[in-house]
């Protein structure tokens, strides 16, 4: 990955609900994908570098989806990683570790959300937590939604921008909370996760709009205007 000055990426396609939207692989850049995510990455034109999973899921697509992976298992059987029912990792945080292995550190996760297993949703928030500790940045895309982590730093966002930003604390509080070029602002506030009080705030379109949290982990929330 060395001899350029993009940092590469690792995409993660997962099994949750997913809109067909256009992935940008370039030089360098690693795609994942996980279970039933396979056939997400088929229906936009993707071959993944790495398919894992238990493929629980990939049978609930039908005869063509297992068929479609079996014919990768025969002829690059390197390309899928088989895991076992009965494990600690969910397949996507699988696929974070493998990333994390081969020297990515920002990651891409699709089909993170929704699905028929609500559970998973918010297990891949706590995975966007999870690569965050582990000295990367992860960002859930979702159509007009992106959601990511803010520990202990600040973030910025530039003049322009549309739509609803909204915190939550992903502990007992989050201290040193400062929102500026929003229409509701903070300074050196407290975020804490038994009341809502980050939620549903705006960007200003001609403000550039900040966040830093002291100490502690906030879930950030982004819903721009298409």
């Amino acid at each position: 990955m060395a001899g350029t000055d993009r940092e590469p990426k690792c995409v993660i396609i997962s099994a949750g609900s997913f809109t067909p939207v256009s992935i940008s692989l370039e030089e360098g850049d690693y795609c994942i994908a996980c279970d039933a995510g396979f056939m997400y990455a088929e229906q936009i034109g993707i071959l993944p570098d790495l398919i894992v999973g238990d493929f629980d899921s990939t049978s609930e697509h039908g005869e063509m989806a297992i068929r479609s992976l079996q014919e990768i298992a025969e002829s690059d059987p390197d390309r899928i990683v088989r895991l076992d029912i009965k494990k600690d990792d969910t397949d996507t945080i699988k696929a974070v570790k493998i990333g994390l292995s081969k020297g990515y550190r920002k990651f891409y996760l699709y089909g993170a959300l929704g699905g028929g297993r609500f559970d998973h949703s918010i297990a891949n928030i706590q995975t966007l937590l999870f690569i965050k500790r582990n000295g990367g940045k992860g960002y859930i895309m979702d159509a007009d939604r992106v959601l990511t982590v803010v520990e202990n730093e600040t973030i910025r966002f530039h003049r322009g921008n549309t739509g609803f930003l909204s915190i939550f604390s992903l502990g007992d509080k989050a201290k040193g909370v400062t929102l500026k070029g929003l229409m509701y602002t903070m300074e050196n506030g407290v975020i804490s996760n038994d009341f809502p009080l980050g939620v549903s705030n705006e960007f200003i379109i001609d403000e550039e709009a900040e966040i830093t949290v002291e100490d502690g982990a906030l879930l950030v929330v982004l819903e721009f205007d298409s």
